[in-house]
């Protein structure tokens, strides 16, 4: 059978994925509130100022974010692929000191380059 659950002080129907994913919130004694007037709520308990209320929830979203970064490890062929890709700079360089003579040889060489990091770098994908 469904339930229906409302916010205490809204009175807004909340379905169980609002509950599960945490956009709503029960309290100690049974009430459950929607996530804003949850934050309207402490901001009174806590007795906020608006400014130190905001400065108080960016510092929490941050957290969050922090949380939730995931880090991709490093692999050797990402790092071999980096490197190659810094030959590349160094021709076009060269190439570009050298326009009055055969350049092409410069340019053929960062192209071969270029085309050796872009295939390390997806070698994993």
């Amino acid at each position: 059978m469904l339930e229906i659950k409302l916010c205490s002080n809204c009175k807004r129907s909340l379905s169980k994925n609002d509950i599960d994913s945490g956009r709503a919130v029960f309290q100690e004694d049974g009430a459950l509130f929607c996530r804003e007037c949850f934050t309207v709520k402490i901001r009174k308990e806590k007795g906020y100022e608006e400014k130190d209320f905001i400065m108080e929830s960016l510092l929490h979203e941050v957290k969050n974010i922090n949380r939730t970064l995931l880090y991709a490890p490093a692999s050797w062929l990402s790092i071999l692929a980096s490197v190659i890709q810094s030959f590349v700079f160094g021709s076009l360089v060269f190439a570009y000191l050298n326009r009055n003579s055969d350049v092409h040889a410069y340019l053929l060489l960062a192209l071969v380059f270029q085309v050796m990091a872009l295939t390390f770098f997806v070698i994993k994908k």
